[in-house]
Formats: structure tokens, C-alpha cells, sequence
């Protein structure tokens, strides 16, 4: 049985599973968010974005609050609960937009609480 859009968003969130992600996702961050700008393709979001976030974080779990799909569109909100390489911890809120096609995420849309994540990692400045 084929999975919708909001179904395997979900998923996305309960596993991190990247072969959810379509070869030519097109993976689109804040550009004042750690490592953000934009990523093409499933390979570049697991060995760009992914591997170099991580370098800012010793513990980072993405906890969706509500998601609504409409079609291939899928909107989610929740917080990023994130410990920073040097302790800080905390909740910084985001909105997802996803777009799901034959049954791959497509597309990935990221807006999130900038300024509370630098303060977190003891920048005013954009982290990249």
C-alpha cells in the first residue's frame, strides 16, 4: 500500500530514513542557521548538511508538534531540542514544508529560530 505525503513525513521524523529522500531532493535552509543554504540531491543532504551540522551539536532531535498535509504538501512545526559541542542546550522552534511526489521527499523547506540557536552556540553572527 502506497504511504501519503503526510505518512512518510512522519516516518521522516521517527527514523531519519534518507531513502525517503528522493535522489534530486532539493534541501532548503535558513542561511543564518548553522550549515544552512541550499543542498541538491539525497547525497549531498547526508554528507554535507548532515555531517557538518553535526559538528556544531553533541545532541540534536528533531520533536515535530503538529503536521498537516494537502496533497504532495506536507507543513510541520516543532523544536529542535539541541545540546551545543560546548553544553549549552535548549528548544528552538522550526516550521517545516515538505513536498512528497510518487511516494520520495522532494523538497525540503526549513524555517527556524535563528537567533535562538546562535545565542545557543555564542554567536549574534551568521554560523556556517
Amino acid at each position: 500500500m502506497t504511504k501519503t505525503a503526510k505518512e512518510l513525513v512522519e516516518i521522516w521524523y521517527s527514523t531519519g530514513d534518507t531513502t525517503l529522500l528522493s535522489d534530486e531532493i532539493v534541501w532548503s535552509v535558513l542561511p543564518t542557521f548553522p550549515e544552512g543554504g541550499q543542498y541538491i540531491g539525497r547525497k549531498a543532504v547526508e554528507e554535507q548538511f548532515f555531517t557538518r551540522i553535526m559538528k556544531h551539536f553533541s545532541d540534536y532531535v528533531t520533536l515535530p508538534h503538529s503536521v498537516t498535509a494537502e496533497g504532495k504538501s506536507v507543513a510541520t512545526t516543532g523544536v529542535y531540542r539541541v545540546r551545543t559541542t560546548g553544553g549549552q542546550s535548549g528548544d528552538i522552534a522550526f516550521a517545516h514544508l515538505w513536498t512528497v511526489e510518487n511516494g520520495e521527499i522532494t523538497a525540503l523547506h526549513q524555517v527556524a529560530d535563528t537567533a535562538a540557536i546562535q545565542k545557543l552556540l555564542g554567536t549574534g553572527e551568521q554560523v556556517s
